[in-house]
């Protein structure tokens, strides 16, 4: 099953960055492919969400994910429903200083199907690099530039 790693120093207190990533339902606002999410369910530290993503014409699939929130540190996405045979996200956050944070993302996905198994192994990596990309754009617009200059 591939795997893809993306490790990025943002501008940002990690707090603030944590509770950007783990707002799930504004995720079809700013992420490539994610049409819709909704919670259906919320626990301590944990909650369960309705989504939908699409690529093009070629796949639109709903599933469900549980999303177990450790903040401000780690945040874990998994479904195994659905498209998905294994889908795991994991956030981990590091606070290096009082105003920046040390992101490390990974991503595993496995499907049931095998033509699109194809295709999400091929688009795996970009999705990630996408993904990642988008969150830091998000953090810009709703955050503002953050204090790059001390990076």
């Amino acid at each position: 099953m591939p795997v893809h790693r993306e490790s990025r120093l943002l501008p940002y207190r990690r707090d603030r960055f944590f509770d950007l990533v783990a707002d799930v339902e504004s995720y079809p606002e700013f992420l490539p492919f994610w049409r819709s999410a909704h919670i259906y369910r919320r626990g301590k530290d944990v909650y369960y969400t309705d989504q939908q993503i699409g690529i093009g014409l070629l796949l639109s699939q709903r599933f469900r994910s549980r999303t177990k929130l450790n903040r401000p540190t780690d945040i874990e996405v998994t479904s195994d429903e659905g498209l998905f045979e294994h889908f795991r996200i994991v956030w981990h956050f590091e606070s290096p200083s009082e105003e920046s944070c040390q992101v490390e993302f990974e991503m595993s996905c496995d499907v049931r199907s095998p033509v699109t198994k194809r295709i999400m192994d091929l688009m795996l990596r970009e999705t990630a690099q996408s993904m990642v990309a988008a969150f830091e754009a998000r953090a810009r617009k709703v955050l503002g530039p953050g204090n790059a200059e001390k990076l």
